[in-house]
């Protein structure tokens, strides 16, 4: 074929492959949402991918060569005392021990989230507070999402419902609601707000992607605070198989379009250090992985701003 030649004609599969594409295919779109049944599911989708940190966890755990090379060992000395039976059903019966002991050393992940509920987001004193027990506030991961049912959304609409009357049993002890008045303040001003001054002027906000009309895939919490003209971003997520395929950025993207733009502005967005994945149950040397997402996200969150403008 010369040079000068005309470029083929597209092939038919490839022109009856975009023919083929159904008319109502469903549209994705992100925006702030201020319905109590999407920020349900939003907090619905950031607890799961809390509780799928379990397993990435107890994945990083029984591959890493430290205990790895403990148990080949292990089964190394145990193999010159015994016949190939034996040693077989002695084997069996250690795996199983350490796979008991890895289920309960992650397990708190399952109880982390369950505290995530409209008392987590308003920063309330019985929310979930990132970098807690053993929390070293890192990793704005995102976790990945567990369609497993792990998490009992049960906690999200007790809150709704029964807030009010929490707040009225609590002021019957003088004692009790003087106390529980005193936590909750603290609680909101040094969680609630970020330690920003006036919670009054503290906005949460709650973004989401939805995919179609029914279905959320991803879901950004950010805590945004106009007199400081700064925010946090609390939580950041997307469903396991909707992931790599730019929802994730398109939520940053939003989140700062809404921290940020027009006439209000912002010095800056930032991962806020206690956010909901940064708990960790295990010592930094078996966190490599959530170190990784750590930085491409803060590296994805730094592109974001650059993009818009806005100074960190």
């Amino acid at each position: 074929m010369s040079l000068s030649s005309p470029p083929p004609p597209p092939s038919s599969s490839s022109s009856s492959s975009t023919k083929s594409l159904p008319a109502d295919l469903p549209t994705l779109k992100t925006y702030p949402t201020t319905t109590p049944s999407e920020k349900a599911s939003a907090l619905r989708l950031i607890a799961d991918s809390i509780a799928q940190q379990r397993q990435s966890t107890s994945f990083a755990l029984i591959t890493h060569p430290y205990p790895l090379s403990l148990i080949i060992l292990l089964l190394g000395v145990l193999s010159q005392y015994f016949d190939f039976a034996t040693f077989a059903t002695t084997a069996g019966g250690i795996v199983m021990i350490l796979l008991l002991a890895v289920r309960m050393v992650t397990g708190g992940y399952i109880g982390l989230a369950e505290t995530i509920n409209f008392g987590w987001l308003e920063g309330s004193a019985g929310g979930h507070r990132g970098g807690g027990k053993k929390g070293h506030g890192r990793s704005p991961s995102g976790g990945g999402s567990s369609s497993s049912g792990n998490v009992d959304p049960a906690p999200l609409t007790t809150k709704m419902n029964s807030g009010s009357n929490n707040n009225n049993n609590n002021n019957n002890n003088n004692t009790t609601g003087r106390r529980s008045r005193n936590n909750s303040n603290s609680s909101t001003r040094s969680g609630g707000s970020g330690g920003w001054g006036d919670v009054k002027d503290v906005e949460n906000v709650v973004i989401v992607s939805k995919w179609g009309e029914d279905e959320i895939i991803g879901a950004l919490v950010m805590r945004v605070s106009r007199k400081e003209k700064k925010a946090v971003v609390r939580a950041w997520t997307v469903k396991l198989r909707y992931r790599g395929k730019g929802v994730g950025r398109g939520l940053l993207e939003e989140g700062v379009r809404v921290a940020c733009g027009g006439e209000r502005g912002c010095m800056g967005v930032e991962f806020e250090r206690g956010h909901a994945n940064s708990h960790k149950v295990l010592p930094d040397v078996f966190n490599k992985g959530f170190e990784r997402r750590e930085k491409r996200a803060k590296g994805m969150l730094a592109e974001v701003l650059k993009e818009q403008g806005v100074g960190r």
